[in-house]
């Protein structure tokens, strides 16, 4: 994820969301690191679109959040995998 202010992505979300709120993260992987990008967001049910050549994975997660503060737990605990890019 690209590295901005937190306090300013927080109130961005809080501006945009009425929390509880179904948040939607996409991110971009492959077969090597799905497995570990589920668990990350926590089991939750996805989508998977596998990019023309196979190479790589398009992941979308919807997610029932109750604060801006879970958003940003779950993109920390993404982007300590290597390999995903948050979209």
């Amino acid at each position: 994820m690209i590295s901005m202010d937190l306090t300013k992505l927080k109130a961005l979300l809080d501006d945009q969301y009425e929390w509880p709120a179904v948040y939607n993260f996409k991110f971009i992987g492959n077969e090597t690191n799905r497995d570990e990008l589920i668990m990350a967001v926590g089991e939750k049910p996805h989508h998977e679109k596998p990019s023309k050549t196979g190479k790589y994975i398009s992941f979308t997660f919807n997610v029932k959040c109750n604060s801006s503060d879970e958003v940003l737990t779950i993109y920390e605990r993404v982007g300590r995998l290597h390999g995903i890019l948050a979209l």
